[in-house]
């Protein structure tokens, strides 16, 4: 006889979908938390002075930064190249020209300061640009 009241494995497998899906969307809202209060303690600032930028110089990067995230939702053609981001930091921080450790920080703190900029972050990684510091063309 087919018993009707006990669970199949199909049951138990959904049963474990629902709470997988359940526990991952605490994680993502306990990420996004933690996000939003990283953000609030200025992390590129910090790595700024910590490398020695003047006021003048953490303005500047904070107003190319800003262009570059608006132009990361242009038309292809205006959206930022990883030549030009690199020559552009190199400018503003002349001492850190050629330090790839620099950029990379820089690269990697995008994701955790301002929500502005956490799309320029995932746009530079998608192009690759971690990967291209240090490559010699």
């Amino acid at each position: 006889m087919f018993r009707t009241d006990t669970p199949t494995i199909i049951d138990r497998v959904d049963e474990r979908l629902t709470d997988i899906e359940a526990r991952l969307a605490h994680i993502d809202m306990i990420q996004e938390l933690l996000l939003r209060l990283m953000s609030i303690m200025h992390p590129l600032s910090n790595v700024l002075a910590q490398y020695g930028a003047n006021s003048t110089q953490e303005r500047e990067l904070m107003q190319y930064l800003d262009e570059l995230a608006s132009k990361v939702r242009s038309l292809e053609r205006n959206r930022p190249s990883f030549d030009h981001f690199q020559e552009r930091i190199g400018e503003i921080m002349p001492t850190l020209r050629d330090d790839p450790e620099f950029l990379r920080l820089v690269i990697d703190t995008l994701r955790v300061d301002r929500a502005a900029y956490r799309e320029l972050f995932e746009y530079m990684i998608g192009q690759g640009w971690p990967g291209r510091i240090g490559a010699k063309a």
